[in-house]
Formats: C-alpha cells, sequence, structure tokens
C-alpha cells in the first residue's frame, strides 16, 4: 500500500499542473491513443506467426462480402429486446469480418501497420511534447513561486540562513524535483497504460497464462516500496550535505581575496574535501538502495519470464495454444507487461529520490513573514513633522541581551541628525528600525504620530532613501545601479546624480561611460567608488528621509 505521505507530496507537485489541465487533457488521450495502436500492432503478431508456420503466403481468394445493409435490417423504429441483440451480433460479425479481411494475408497486416504508423506518430510526439511542456512549465513556477515567497521575508529571515542553503534549494533541490515531476506526467502516467493493455493483451493470447503473471506481480512490487523508504531517507540527507557543499564554495569564491591574503588556499580545500566526501558516503549509500531494488527486481524478472516460457512450451505442446498466440503472450507480458513493471519499479525508486528535494523546496512554502502590513495599515501621502522613537527596545532573536532599550528620540523634518557611538552601540539597529527591517521588542517608532506598523511597508519604503555601512552593487552597468534609486528616472537625473556624489567624471572617462559592468558586488570599483555610486543611487530616489 503506497504511504500517505507520497500520496500528500505527489499532490504538492500536481498541484501545480492545474493551470494546465487542458495540455494535461490532451498528453493523455495521446498517451491512450499510442498505447492503443502500440496494442493492435503487437496483436498482429499471432496471425504472422501462425501464417508463416502454415505456410499461408498468398492473400485469401475470396472473404464473405460485407453488407453494411444487413446489418441494419429491421424496422427503425423498433426497440424490441430481439432487435438489439440481432443489431449488436451484425456489428460484431461486421467487426470480425474487418479483422479477418486485415488479417488474411502478410500483404494486408503490412497495410494495416502502414496505416497505423501516422497514428503512432502524431500520438508519439503530442504525448511527448504536451508532457515535457507541462513539465517546464510547472519547474518553472515552483522556481518563481519560491523566489515570490522568499523576497518579502523579514531581513532576520536571511541573516539566521546560509545563503548557500537558499541557493542550494532554488537550483540543486529544484532540479531534483524536477526529475520527480518528470515521473509523475511521464511514466506514471504512460507506463500503468502500457501495463493495462499488456495485460490485456495476454488475456486475449491466453488467459491461463496471464493468471500466472498475476501471481506474480506481488513479488515484484514488495521489494520496491520496501527500498523507497531507504533511497527517500538518504537522498534528503545527500541534498543536506550537497547544499552545505554549496554554501562553502560560494563563502570561498564571495571571499577570494581574503583567502589569498592570509593563505588560507589549503584550509579552504581541506574544508570542500571533507564536505565532498559526506556528500559522497550519503549518496553511496542512497546508491545501494537503488541498486539492490533494482537487482533484485531483474533477478525476479527474469525468474517469471523464465516460468512463462517453460509452461507456454508445454501448454504449446499439448497443442492448447497455437505458435502465434504463445510468441503474442510473450511479447505481450515481455514488452509491455514487464517492461512497464520494471520502468515504474525504476520510476518509483527515483521517485522518492526526488521527493527528499520537493520536500525541501515546499519547507520554504511553510515559512510565514513576521513583519506584514497591519489589516487597517494605511499609506504614507507625505511626511509633515517628523519620526519619533518612543520608549524603544529592541534585541536580535528574542534575546534578552537589548541592543537598544528605552530609546526616545524625536527628528523633526528638515533636520539632520548624527547618531555617533562605539562599535555595537546599536547605530545600525537604530536606522534598521525606521526602516522596519525589524520590529521593536518594546515602544514604537512612529512617523508623523502615526505607528509605522500601521504604514504600509511598500508606501514607507517609498519614502526612504538609504546608503548601507556595507556597499552593494549588482553585476550590471553603472546606470543600472544608479537607476535602482528611481526606475524612471531619465539619464539627465541620472547624470545630475553622479554629480553630486562626485563620481560623474570617473564614469565618463571609462571607456563605456555609464554603460560599464561594475561586475560582483562592484569588484571592478575602488571601495570609495563603490560608496559613490551607492550614494548617487541614494540621491535619486529623491526620498524625504534619508
Amino acid at each position: 500500500m503506497i504511504k500517505s505521505s507520497l500520496i500528500r507530496d505527489c499532490s504538492k507537485l500536481l498541484s501545480f499542473a492545474k493551470p494546465y489541465w487542458k495540455l494535461m487533457a490532451l498528453a493523455i488521450v495521446s498517451m491512450v491513443v499510442y498505447t492503443s495502436v502500440s496494442g493492435i500492432q503487437i496483436s498482429l503478431i499471432k496471425p504472422i506467426i501462425d501464417k508463416f508456420l502454415a505456410n499461408e503466403t498468398k492473400n485469401v481468394a475470396s472473404l464473405p462480402r460485407i453488407d453494411i445493409n444487413q446489418t441494419t435490417q429491421g424496422s427503425p423504429n423498433s426497440f424490441s429486446v430481439e432487435h438489439l441483440k440481432k443489431q449488436t451480433l451484425h456489428k460484431i460479425q461486421f467487426l470480425g469480418k474487418i479483422k479477418e479481411r486485415a488479417t488474411s494475408s502478410f500483404n494486408s497486416i503490412g497495410i494495416v501497420m502502414l496505416i497505423l504508423s501516422p497514428l503512432i506518430f502524431l500520438s508519439a510526439y503530442f504525448q511527448q511534447y504536451l508532457r515535457s511542456r507541462v513539465m517546464w512549465s510547472v519547474v518553472v513556477d515552483i522556481r518563481n513561486k519560491v523566489c515570490d515567497h522568499l523576497i518579502p521575508q523579514p531581513l532576520i529571515f536571511f541573516e539566521n540562513r546560509k545563503s548557500g542553503d537558499l541557493l542550494s534549494r532554488l537550483t540543486n533541490d529544484i532540479a531534483i524535483a524536477q526529475s520527480g515531476i518528470n515521473i509523475l506526467f511521464d511514466e506514471i502516467l504512460l507506463q500503468p497504460m502500457k501495463l493495462t493493455c499488456g495485460l490485456c493483451l495476454a488475456f486475449y493470447f491466453s488467459w491461463k497464462l496471464s493468471l500466472l503473471t498475476f501471481i506474480a506481480l506481488p513479488f515484484i512490487i514488495i521489494p520496491v516500496f520496501t527500498m523507497g523508504k531507504k533511497i527517500k531517507k538518504h537522498g534528503k540527507g545527500g541534498l543536506k550535505h550537497l547544499s552545505d557543499l554549496t554554501d562553502a564554495l560560494r563563502e570561498m569564491f564571495t571571499g577570494i581575496r581574503i583567502v589569498k591574503a592570509f593563505k588560507m588556499e589549503a584550509e579552504e580545500s581541506r574544508e570542500i574535501h571533507a564536505i565532498s566526501e559526506r556528500f559522497f558516503q550519503k549518496n553511496l549509500k542512497m546508491v545501494k538502495a537503488k541498486s539492490l531494488n533494482t537487482s533484485s527486481a531483474e533477478f525476479i524478472y527474469t525468474i517469471i519470464l523464465a516460468l512463462i516460457i517453460i509452461f507456454g512450451g508445454m501448454v504449446l505442446t499439448a497443442k492448447k495454444i497455437t505458435p502465434g498466440e504463445l510468441c503474442g503472450f510473450i511479447t505481450a507480458i515481455g514488452f509491455m507487461v514487464i517492461t512497464s513493471v520494471k520502468k515504474l519499479a525504476k520510476s518509483y525508486a527515483s521517485l522518492q529520490e526526488s521527493l527528499a528535494g520537493v520536500n525541501r523546496v515546499f519547507e520554504l512554502f511553510t515559512i510565514k513573514s513576521t513583519i506584514t502590513d497591519a489589516p487597517d495599515a494605511i499609506a504614507l501621502e507625505k511626511i509633515e513633522k517628523g519620526i519619533c522613537f518612543n520608549n524603544v527596545s529592541f534585541s536580535y532573536d528574542g534575546s534578552k541581551e537589548f541592543v537598544l532599550k528605552d530609546i526616545n528620540l524625536t527628528i523633526h523634518k528638515g533636520e539632520v541628525v548624527a547618531i555617533v557611538g562605539e562599535s555595537g552601540a546599536g547605530k545600525s539597529s537604530l536606522v534598521n528600525l525606521i526602516l522596519r527591517f525589524y520590529d521593536p521588542v518594546s515602544g514604537s517608532v512612529e512617523i508623523d504620530g502615526i505607528d509605522i506598523r500601521k504604514i504600509k511597508r511598500e508606501s514607507l519604503i517609498e519614502h526612504t532613501a538609504i546608503v548601507t555601512q556595507q556597499t552593494f552593487l549588482f553585476n550590471r552597468s553603472l546606470k543600472e545601479n544608479i537607476l535602482c534609486g528611481r526606475r524612471n528616472a531619465s539619464i539627465e537625473e541620472v547624470w545630475a546624480a553622479a554629480k553630486a556624489a562626485n563620481i560623474h567624471d570617473f564614469i565618463v572617462e571609462l571607456p563605456n561611460g555609464y554603460d560599464t559592468v561594475v561586475g560582483e558586488l562592484g569588484v571592478k570599483l575602488s571601495g570609495g567608488q563603490r560608496q559613490r555610486v551607492a550614494i548617487a543611487r541614494a540621491i535619486l530616489k529623491n526620498s524625504p528621509i534619508l
């Protein structure tokens, strides 16, 4: 029995496919057509083998003429049971005659195969294209939704998490989850159809031999589900170590100047090697579980196929089945039933591995932002009076060690105020409270007498510009970095802001001027130049609070 956790995890993925249900419906229809036509092809094995052994190499000279009119004799207004029986019988006879004509010779069978070939092409193309389109749409939607969910999180959320872990979840884990999506929209949908079609064909050829297959199925399924739990467990552990590796690499490359300045290359290399080894060992356990699952299944498949051949030979010797029926049965079991079961078993193992990534991605959706707009929050139109701190106390992470305690401060509109103090005194924390990067533990920060928790945060940010202590620039052009202050500003306004920050003359002397890309974190600029670009960005915003 499939565990509820598996169904729950799969439901999470499938919920993203709801907007594309029309495409999925068309894909399923294409799968049904593709599977049905494949089944018809296999069903033609019986007449081919029987006719070959019987040396029937010529077309049938004559066949009973099919008279469509005979199938509809009787009063059109008669709806008696007898009349319906006759109509049904006529239809069955009509279909039987069509089948007899279609399989009457090698030429007829070949013509049927030629007629089926366009259906095979179209159904195979559309079921593959539509499934893949839905799959990639779901992957893109998941990644976008995760980003949309994370970006509004408060600053403390990012401070308490490794950026490498978040990066790993958005890249590595979603890539792993993508394989699970592919399995759900591919093997989990297509293989059961092939399995059903194969079993129907097997019963068509020999119901007695088909019973042997049903008896053996539990011996295939039990090992698959037993190994699945271990695969998921080790897969999740492997992804955890992979996120640690991603974070370590990110940190090393970001701080490469410090690494080289303090001759830390050997230490960093040892750290990377240690994490890689833990990642390798965890994945090795998962590989062992997957290998045991696959090898056990292959062992059972071979035994089942051997028993079918032995038992089939006995039935054939007793002349209770024709050679064509036996070959058709073995083909249906070997190429449809066993192949589908093998793929489903392999897919289940891979699905368990990918669900470990799905869980880590969807864990992010459970995180709720602690800083949100109050239901009655208002938009800040303009600032008339100023900012006021009323008995404000603040600590990080709910600690009892207060960074700020009972702060009372009033800053009037038009004033320039400097906060002076030693390192760790709480200067930056004071400014962060104005931007509502954090909320005070007690007291309130007010603008024009309104608690900023009652002001829509988007409106608050619109009225505030900041030059951070740690200058951050995007790996974009100088113009784009300055335009972060106000996206719709004209180039003349950008120049004016740069001149006010005393960086314009330097920029225009560059070969590409304002289109010069500054590099990651502004690495192509000096520290002072980066600060001036950040100042120009804040000046361009021209907010009442700076």
